[in-house]
């Protein structure tokens, strides 16, 4: 609870440290107030389960999940101060909403009540709505936001109406008390409760971008810019299957039989039709969009390893948000002006020879993405296959071909920065800034290849 407080308080302080002029303030304090929300959920780790009238339940999965968002967005945040070099007036604007945003990812993993779910959500993307427009002299960034705000608000229809039904056959809004009304009422193999959470799943897989609710992601990765893309691809992803794990694991867990089939064919769909359309791409975000579908279906697997799959999720999630935001801190490096021309492949061509950290970094990104061993997301997929393998191997069969697949337009980045020649001289350094969120990505994705296990028992 306190981690939100402090994230809101930090928000609304750094909007009126804005309106007084003082803009070299506003990153130091955002960066001190996510670090100091994170002290606060490292603080509240050894107190009691904090639960507020059946709204919001702050236990160890929502304490642990938050604090991965949270340190995300910091890294972000690092990356925010060269990236927003241009801005004046609206600096402290856009480190507002940002901030805002955040704290609707950390209700999503406390939700308790289907109010709160929805609460979270909004919070979560009203924000990204006004950040993919952002660059209002770019009509790409115009479509994206148009995109994302319409199939945002249709995706929210459908999962209140799905909400709706659930109430209508259960009638509790409470995940315990759904539960308790499941066993006493037996209304699972109601149709009315089981269209419902057709329609939960559906407004469920638009947020974290699973097909076929899919085709926004493109576009909306391609002309929102490029650290809010990042933010997009890592807490968005993050705060969207904390709280489908949340919901259905936690809440619908004992009528699985009735959803996890679906979600099988989800997962098996989303990871196929995002490798094998990334593998066409020629544009570096577009092509990370497509990365991002397929490890959407991926982390759905998570969803199908019962009570353990909290774990794998968050140790995958933890991988691939270090990987995609180290990533984007190298695409933001070859692309200082953030267009669409510059972000083809050969905007790393020669990276290897102007700048061999960016190069080691943005290899070894690409490399755990892949899943390629020593690297965390090797153990990420490793843990994640395990534990859906007893109950549907053909899926992990599925999931390790798509593997496979996804090498060839990884690589692709890596190919380019050591095999090919720079097509510009490389006129200028590295911020500080960038190099910090570098080393520390790296150290991570390597760090954690030796203590996996250590990072799941963060996790209960």
């Amino acid at each position: 609870m306190k981690a939100i407080i402090i994230l809101f308080a930090t928000a609304m302080v750094v909007l009126f440290t804005g309106i007084s002029g003082k803009r070299t303030w506003l990153l130091p304090l955002s960066v001190v107030g996510l670090l100091g929300a994170l002290a606060s959920l490292v603080s509240d780790a050894f107190l009691p389960i904090l639960s507020f009238g059946g709204m919001v339940r702050f236990d160890g999965f929502g304490l642990a999940y938050s604090g991965l968002v949270i340190g995300a967005a910091t890294l972000i945040f690092l990356l925010s101060g060269a990236f927003y070099r241009h801005l004046k007036h609206t600096l402290a604007d856009h480190y507002g909403l940002l901030l805002f945003s955040l704290t609707g990812a950390l209700c999503m993993f406390s939700f308790e009540h289907m109010v709160m779910l929805f609460l979270g959500i909004e919070i979560l993307s009203i924000p990204l709505y006004v950040m993919a427009g952002s660059r209002m002299d770019d009509l790409k960034s115009s479509e994206a936001a148009l995109k994302y705000f319409l199939m945002g608000s249709f995706a929210t229809g459908i999962l209140l109406f799905g909400i709706t039904l659930v109430y209508g056959a259960t009638g509790e809004f409470e995940i315990t008390k759904i539960q308790q009304a499941l066993d006493v009422k037996k209304v699972y193999s109601m149709p009315l409760f089981n269209t419902g959470l057709l329609l939960i799943i559906a407004g469920l897989s638009f947020k974290v971008s699973a097909a076929p609710f899919h085709f926004w992601s493109p576009d909306v990765y391609e002309g929102s810019p490029s650290l809010v893309t990042a933010y997009m691809a890592t807490i968005v992803k993050a705060a969207g299957f904390g709280a489908f794990y949340k919901l259905f694991v936690m809440g619908f867990g004992p009528e699985a039989p009735y959803w996890s089939m679906t979600i099988a064919v989800l997962s098996a769909l989303t990871m196929t039709v995002g490798n094998i359309t990334a593998v066409m791409q020629k544009n570096f975000k577009r092509m990370m969009a497509y990365s991002s579908i397929s490890h959407a279906g991926y982390l759905m697997l998570g969803l199908l390893s019962g009570s353990a799959g909290s774990q794998s999720l968050f140790l995958y999630l933890l991988a691939y948000a270090v990987a995609t935001i180290a990533a984007f801190s190298v695409f933001m490096l070859v692309n200082r002006e953030d267009d669409l021309e510059g972000g083809k492949f050969s905007a790393f061509a020669g990276l290897n020879k102007t700048d061999p950290l960016a190069a080691f970094v943005m290899a070894l990104s690409m490399v755990s993405l892949a899943g390629i061993p020593i690297t965390a997301g090797f153990f990420g997929k490793f843990f994640l296959f395990a534990g859906a393998f007893g109950g549907f191997p053909w899926l992990v069969g599925i999931a390790v071909v798509n593997s496979a697949i996804s090498i060839a337009y990884y690589f692709r980045v890596i190919v380019e920065m050591y095999m090919n020649d720079a097509k510009v001289e490389w006129s200028f350094s590295a911020p500080k800034t960038y190099r910090l969120v570098m080393v520390l990505a790296a150290i991570v994705l390597l760090g954690l290849a030796f203590i996996p296990d250590q990072v799941l028992a963060l996790v209960p």
